[in-house]
């Protein structure tokens, strides 16, 4: 989470793809802030549920897959 906020700063997106370890209450502030949506699942120890696109989440693991196949064969 130390990293997101520089990484992210100029960037212009509208949705953020992250897992659970990206619910963070000031980064979705932020994404608001922003306009961009945050497609984040919520922790299982969070007090109120928070919805997200489940549909787009499903993207994640593209990306994800993806990135396994460019480190698969990067030699």
């Amino acid at each position: 989470m130390v990293g997101v906020a520089p990484l992210i700063r100029e960037l212009r997106f509208g949705a953020l793809l992250g897992d659970k370890a990206f619910d963070a209450d000031w980064l979705r502030a932020e994404l608001n802030q922003r306009g961009a949506s945050a497609v984040i699942p919520p922790r299982s120890n969070r007090k109120q549920r928070i919805d997200y696109d489940k549909e787009m989440y499903k993207w994640r693991h593209l990306v994800e897959n993806y990135f396994a196949k460019i480190k698969e064969f990067r030699g």
